[in-house]
């Protein structure tokens, strides 16, 4: 696996609206799309390392003393071509100089008030039930690839003294204006390890958008629509916000509901096979 640079989306959801519509996908779009999931998720869990770094001693450089944010597709080249969609998938990693694990994951639980930590990405968040320590749902409003509401549902789990992962998925997604199908789905996959230098960051998102040409795509990329070089700011911001003295961190407010059930995605009989 060989880190490079190039892509862009976002991950942290959404807004004050009281209910957002899904996009509905054509079944066989759906379908595709909980195939990838699935194989995606069977190939994250049967990984070894669990930050790449820990494997890879040039790219633990990079990140630990060049203190770069370095991104790599996840499964071959993106995006990746669905039945009436187009999908991406990119791991992401960072390196947090002297971070704090609980901090870090403190300020990512403080979901009411994600615009202080991702202000470049998000313009507005709302935590609207939580279950416990682990599992939360909540909306938020990015600012690109367009004005979008994105619902979503996040479980954490740590996986021992000095690790945590977490997972997002996209319940509901909405676009202010016209709906172009930037961004139908939003999953990503997260991991933190601490160690006594700092805190190891990576991130997998996979993105859902309708299908578009491949000029559209080249310009898109240009104003904004770019899922690898939005997952490189949200690692980048969320360096800058955990190293910042004095911000006070809010746990969640008393008295907010329960969520229930998670959200699991559909199941798919047959594997997804790349090209």
């Amino acid at each position: 696996m060989k880190f490079s640079a190039r892509f862009r989306i976002v991950l942290v959801p959404c807004l004050l609206i009281p209910a957002l519509r899904a996009q509905q996908l054509k079944p066989e779009t759906q379908h595709d799309f909980d195939c990838y999931v699935q194989s995606a998720e069977a190939r994250m869990g049967a990984q070894k390392a669990f930050v790449a770094a820990d494997s890879d001693s040039v790219l633990n450089e990079q990140l630990v003393r060049g203190r770069q944010v370095r991104t790599v597709p996840a499964n071959g080249a993106n995006p990746h071509q669905l039945s009436g969609g187009q999908l991406y998938d990119w791991i992401g990693l960072v390196f947090i100089p002297e971070g704090s694990l609980d901090r870090t994951i403190r300020m990512l639980q403080d979901y009411d008030h994600r615009v202080l930590y991702f202000p470049e990405i998000i313009s507005a968040s709302k935590l609207l039930c939580h279950t416990g320590e682990n599992q939360f749902r909540f909306t938020m409003r990015l600012k690109e690839p367009a004005i979008l509401d994105v619902e979503s549902d996040v479980v954490w789990e740590r996986v021992g003294p000095e690790r945590w992962r977490c997972r997002s998925y996209s319940t509901n997604i909405h676009e202010a204006g016209k709906e172009h199908g930037y961004a139908q789905r939003l999953y990503s996959y997260w991991r933190f390890a601490e160690t006594p230098k700092g805190v190891y960051v990576q991130a997998e998102t996979i993105t859902l958008s309708r299908e578009f040409s491949g000029f559209t795509r080249a310009l898109g990329s240009m104003v904004g629509i770019n899922p690898e070089k939005t997952l490189k700011r949200t690692l980048a911001e969320m360096r800058e916000s955990a190293l910042k003295t004095g911000m006070q961190i809010a746990g969640p407010p008393a008295g907010l509901a329960g969520c229930g059930d998670s959200f699991h995605p559909g199941g798919c009989a047959a594997p997804f096979k790349t090209e």
